[in-house]
């Protein structure tokens, strides 16, 4: 909100008033609620899959994998310490004895998009190219989960 607007609520009482810098599209990207009139959109977050199988970079990549494949995921995402996309183990391209480190086997840098994106039209581009999951991350990369084309 506009440092007037923050003032004013100051003005009116409130105590914890931020002004939030980044912006309406910051925090809809980051999958934060919004309130307003009439029906809400239907975005991306209301169908984000929050179940998406991690691994940390250093950890075995066969064992992930195959903790990914037993979950009925055909992917583990490998993620830092600090929940930062940094990559992801295909199930199908990971044997389940491969002892190597995840960051060593992932492919990086996946494809994501934001909570705030157009659910129809998301869905749609999934099936045009045969995308199963596509990650949605914080504009910072954070792992907030993942779109399944199955639903």
């Amino acid at each position: 909100m506009s440092p007037r607007a923050a003032w004013r609520l100051e003005d009116l009482g409130f105590a914890s008033v931020h002004d939030y810098t980044a912006g309406k599209i910051d925090w809809l990207a980051a999958g934060e609620p919004t309130e307003g009139p009439g029906p809400p959109a239907a975005r991306v977050r209301s169908i984000l899959d929050t179940g998406v199988p991690t691994c940390g970079l250093t950890e075995p990549a066969g064992p992930a994998a195959a903790r990914a494949g037993a979950a009925a995921w055909p992917v583990c995402i490998v993620v830092n310490a600090g929940g930062v996309v940094a990559g992801r183990l295909r199930v199908d391209k990971v044997a389940a004895t491969d002892t190597r480190r995840a960051e060593d086997v992932m492919e990086p840098g996946p494809a994501t998009i934001r909570a705030h994106e157009d659910l129809a039209a998301t869905l749609a581009r999934m099936a045009d190219r045969h995308v199963a999951v596509l990650l949605v991350t914080t504009p910072e990369g954070l792992l907030l989960g993942a779109v399944r084309s199955s639903r």
